[in-house]
Order: C-alpha cells, then sequence, then structure tokens
C-alpha cells in the first residue's frame, strides 16, 4: 500500500474532449482517463465529488471482482488533470462518502491477500489523506457532518430457506466505537444513505423475500419485491415508503434522496400509473398514500440520482438505444436528454452508466466502456438548459 500524504501530489493528463462528437443539447463530451485499466466513478446515489463541484473521485482497478484492491485517484476538471490519492482501496464497494462532501473513506487493504483492512479518510477538497481505523470491512455511507458512517453485517447463520439476518451499524468516526442500530432478513443489499445535510435518517432498501444460494448469491424468492423504508439516525422510527408490494411494481434497486427532505427519487422495473401519468421514475413520500410519477415514459429508466440542490435529476436507459442520459426537473418533470452514456450496462457493474451531476451543477458525471475498456467520463451541462426544465 503507498499513500499521498501531502497536497503536493503529481498530476498527469489522460483526458481529451471529444469534439468530433456533436448533441443537440450542446453539451461538450469529455474522456477523463484513457489508461488500459477499468477506469470507474464508482457509484451515483451518493456523489463521489468535492464541494464545489470541480474534483471527482475515479477507482481504477485491473479485476472487477469485488474486493480487488486498486487504486483511488482523483480528477481535476479545470486542470484536465488526474493525481493518485492512494492505492490498495479494496474495490470501490469498500469506499463511502457523505454526498458531495469530497471527503471519501475506503477500505484499504494492508496485505497481498486483501484481508487486513483498515479505514482511510481522502479528501477531495484539500487532497490529504490519514489512516482512521484497524480491521474494518468498509462503510456504505457517511453523516454529512462527518461524524459517523453506516454499514451491514450478518448476524447469525443462515437459516433453511437461505435467508440470513443482517445488522445496520453506526461506526463512530471518532472514537471507533460500533454501534448496532437496526435488524432485518430483508436488507441483504441495502443500498444505506444517510440524508444529505442533517443525516437525521438513513434510506433502506429492502429486497423482501430474498435469499442466498449454496454458492453465496444473492436471489429473489417466490413473491418477493423490493421497497423502502428509512430508519431515524439512532436506529429508531422504521417508516416504509408506499413502492413496491402492494403498491407498485418492484424497484429497480435504485434510489435517492432529493436534498435534504425526506421525499425519495426510485425507478421502477416497469411503468406505473399513478391517475395522471405513466412512467418508472418516482417521487416519494412517507405521507402520501401512493407515489407521483415525475415524468410520462413508456421505458424503464434505470439509475437515478438526483443534483445537490434538488430541483434536477438525471438518469439513463436501458431500453433505448446507446443508453441515453436525461436531466430533467422534478418539480415540473420536464425533460432532455443531455448526451448517450454508449455503454452496454453488462453484469459487471463498472460497465453501468452511473451518472450524477456534480455538486455545482455544471457536469454529468458518468461511466462508459464504448472503448472496450470502461473509462470515467463528464458531459458539461450548457448554460440555461437546467433552469429551462422548470418553465411550465
Amino acid at each position: 500500500m503507498q499513500l499521498n500524504t501531502s497536497p503536493l501530489l503529481e498530476w498527469w493528463q489522460e483526458s481529451s474532449d471529444l469534439l468530433f462528437e456533436s448533441h443537440p443539447s450542446g453539451t461538450r463530451v469529455r474522456q477523463l482517463t484513457s489508461a488500459p485499466a477499468i477506469s470507474t466513478v464508482i457509484y451515483h446515489e451518493q456523489p463521489f465529488c468535492s464541494a464545489d463541484g470541480n474534483r471527482i473521485a475515479v477507482f481504477r482497478t485491473h479485476d472487477a471482482r469485488r474486493g480487488v484492491p486498486g487504486e483511488l485517484l482523483v480528477y481535476d476538471i479545470e486542470a484536465y488533470r488526474l493525481a493518485s490519492l492512494l492505492t490498495g482501496s479494496g474495490g470501490q464497494d469498500y469506499v463511502s462518502t457523505a454526498a458531495w462532501s469530497g471527503v471519501l473513506f475506503a477500505a484499504v487493504a494492508q496485505d497481498a491477500n486483501g484481508l487486513d483492512r483498515r479505514i482511510w479518510r481522502a479528501d477531495l477538497n484539500t487532497l490529504e489523506c490519514h489512516e482512521m481505523f484497524e480491521g474494518f470491512p468498509g462503510l456504505a455511507s457517511i453523516s454529512a457532518d462527518l461524524q459517523y458512517g453506516l454499514t451491514t453485517a450478518f448476524l447469525g447463520e443462515p437459516q433453511s430457506d437461505g435467508r440470513r439476518e443482517l445488522g445496520v451499524f453506526r461506526l463512530d468516526l471518532q472514537s471507533g466505537v460500533r454501534e448496532l442500530l437496526y435488524r432485518s432478513y430483508d436488507i441483504g443489499n441495502s443500498h444505506l444513505q444517510y440524508r444529505p445535510d442533517s443525516a437525521s435518517r438513513f434510506l433502506v432498501q429492502e429486497n423482501r423475500g430474498w435469499g442466498y444460494d449454496r454458492h453465496g448469491t444473492f436471489l429473489p424468492g417466490e413473491n418477493s419485491t423490493i421497497g423502502l423504508c428509512s430508519i431515524a439516525a439512532d436506529g429508531s422510527d422504521r417508516r416504509e415508503y408506499p413502492v413496491g408490494g402492494r403498491h407498485t411494481p418492484g424497484t429497480t434497486g435504485h434510489e435517492c434522496w432529493i436534498g435534504d427532505t425526506d421525499r425519495v427519487l426510485v425507478s421502477l422495473s416497469a411503468p406505473y400509473h399513478d391517475g395522471t401519468r405513466s412512467g418508472s421514475v418516482l417521487e416519494l413520500c412517507h405521507e402520501w398514500d401512493k407515489p407521483r410519477v415525475v415524468f410520462e415514459t413508456p421505458y424503464v429508466w434505470n439509475h437515478v440520482s438526483a443534483s445537490r440542490c434538488g430541483r434536477y435529476f438525471v438518469a439513463d436507459c436501458y431500453d433505448l438505444p446507446d443508453v441515453p442520459l436525461l436531466l430533467g426537473s422534478v418539480a415540473t418533470g420536464k425533460t432532455t436528454v443531455l448526451c448517450d452514456a454508449k455503454t452496454s450496462g453488462g453484469g459487471a457493474q463498472h460497465t453501468h452508466a452511473h451518472p450524477y451531476l456534480t455538486a455545482n451543477n455544471r457536469y454529468v458525471v458518468f461511466n462508459s466502456d464504448r472503448t472496450g475498456i470502461t473509462q470515467a467520463y463528464i458531459a458539461s451541462v450548457p448554460d440555461g438548459l437546467l433552469e429551462s426544465l422548470e418553465d411550465n
């Protein structure tokens, strides 16, 4: 494991604007990375970018297997440059953040087998890194005040039907004390997300009726569905959202908070009609009897991510050629295609577009394997485009 602890990093250039591409939206697409290695922008639900929107995190590895150590990079948009923050990070599943904070927490392997992991903190804003704790497998979400991290772990042995109970644990990032907050058999793919800013609640995806086969693969069972709930930061007050089960088709497994509110944006595996319009991207609220369809569409829009301000969203779609990236207004439902991701969206997570908006709403960040190897990309958001989507 190698570490950079000083802001005086070695920067290099791998990126280029794709001048040969033109788009009706007026965007300019830029390929950020070009080394012959998998380079991914990590995950979209809790964006891994600096508070000012100018720097983004990129994870680089030679192997798509979960937990294979790689390198955590930082890309500076204005400078067109990359730098290495640390190597040995145990896969993109082992890197977490407080959304748009630019502060990352990575589980870094200390040996060749990747079994001895330690939590390191890396800051895209200051470019500093330091070790925090030993012997912790990784975190899923970080509170906005950077005081706590959430993760899950198995509790006990599997049942005869393959179901296993898991616990949601909170790690105090100052003392290192870990506390069990919540336990359930339905959180094998929990997508834990602290609410932005206040961190008063955390979002939990529930794969109800799912279980594990003898190989450890997490699979749906008979009459299974995917739903959502939120839980108070201390582990109390579980509240379900009206989605999945008797309410709607199951979710795709992609959801996020809408700004610092209790409302949630989620995509469905099939269109749903709310009485006014039909679509696959919904706005949810605990106080509502049913969800609100955000925009009319016959297609399944898969990965969804709301903007830092909560007014806009970006989504991708595998039902349409070249995987378009759609920008929209949460309030009005007006949308426009920014560009095409041109990615395969296969079984490997790094081939999924996973788009998100930077904190300043100036760029959409995404993955694409259009070159044959997954690389990181950004697409500029033309001036006035987002505001035009709010005009009725």
